[in-house]
């Protein structure tokens, strides 16, 4: 642990590069500044030009197009110098020797700022990495406290395989709020979730404890793997329609009056229509929904 320390401290952690680095853009930013000022007020719009190239290479390496950076810089230079060149043949046009800085300044901010992001870039990736990571183990919803999306397929696919061995039926409902987008121009975010909240806890008071209920999305949309056959869903379909009606589930939410509506679809799992795919399973149960009007 100890040598592994040393070895981070000989190194750095790049700060010495970094700071060349931003050393470097500095400079040139600087010496833009000493140029425009020292070449006349003839030169000030060719001087603004440069400067904002030297500019769009900086925000374009940071936001991290290195090739494009290089290109933008290239270019401002090839035609700073071709401009001049060709005035100086065709209309032997003078100008202060100062101007000759542009032809490297580009090249001294791209590397400068190439160094300093440097330090930075593998960190960048590691977080973004680690966030994907994240948010691929992430198995329970943050509102609700239910298992969500990715949790529904992995639990469908064991309870098809435990039906088909054992004989018995399973059936997915799937139920959406009618109008979220609505509901999202009136109430609050804070009060959204709420209405999510209520909502999922409606379901769960509803269900078997054996049925497993999921929260599908962030826009209300639940998913509830039933043991049982399509006559036993359209009983707890029947149970939540009621619940919902009561309006006590929503009190408190907002200060003004909510009609909460939903959309409920579901199918019994047909082993000769489905041969174990979820995926088909699952998207007829969403046309299902849709055909609720």
């Amino acid at each position: 642990m100890d040598e592994e320390k040393r070895k981070n401290r000989n190194k750095g952690d790049g700060k010495i590069i970094s700071y060349v680095g931003i050393g470097m853009v500095l400079l040139s930013f600087i010496l833009a500044v000493v140029v425009t000022a020292n070449s006349g007020i003839e030169h000030l719009t060719e001087n603004l030009i440069m400067t904002i190239a030297l500019a769009a290479t900086v925000v374009i390496i940071i936001a991290g197009s290195l090739t494009f950076a290089v290109i933008v810089g290239a270019i401002a230079t090839v035609v700073f110098a071709g401009l001049k060149i060709y005035s100086v043949m065709t209309y032997q046009n003078d100008f202060p020797p100062i101007s000759f800085l542009w032809i490297v300044l580009p090249a001294i901010c791209l590397v400068g700022t190439v160094l300093f992001v440097r330090r930075y870039t593998p960190l960048i990736l590691e977080n973004a990495l680690l966030k994907k990571q994240i948010a691929e183990l992430v198995m329970i919803d943050p509102v609700t406290g239910l298992y969500n999306l990715r949790s529904l397929f992995m639990d469908i696919q064991t309870q098809i395989s435990y039906a088909e061995r054992n004989d018995s039926p399973i059936s997915l409902m799937i139920i959406r709020l009618r109008y979220p987008a609505e509901m999202k121009k009136v109430l609050k975010p804070a009060q959204y979730e709420k209405v999510i909240k209520q909502l999922s806890l409606l379901i769960v008071d509803t269900v078997r404890l054996e049925d497993r209920v999921y929260c599908i999305d962030e826009n209300g949309g639940f998913g509830i793997i039933l043991t049982c056959d399509k006559e036993g869903t359209k009983i707890v379909e029947k149970r939540i329609r009621e619940k919902l009606a009561d309006p006590k589930w929503f009190e408190g939410v907002s200060d003004k009056q909510i009609r909460t509506e939903i959309k409920i679809g579901y199918l019994q799992y047909e082993k000769i229509k489905y041969n174990r795919n979820a995926n088909k399973f699952k998207d007829d149960v969403e046309e299902e929904v849709e055909y609720d009007m």
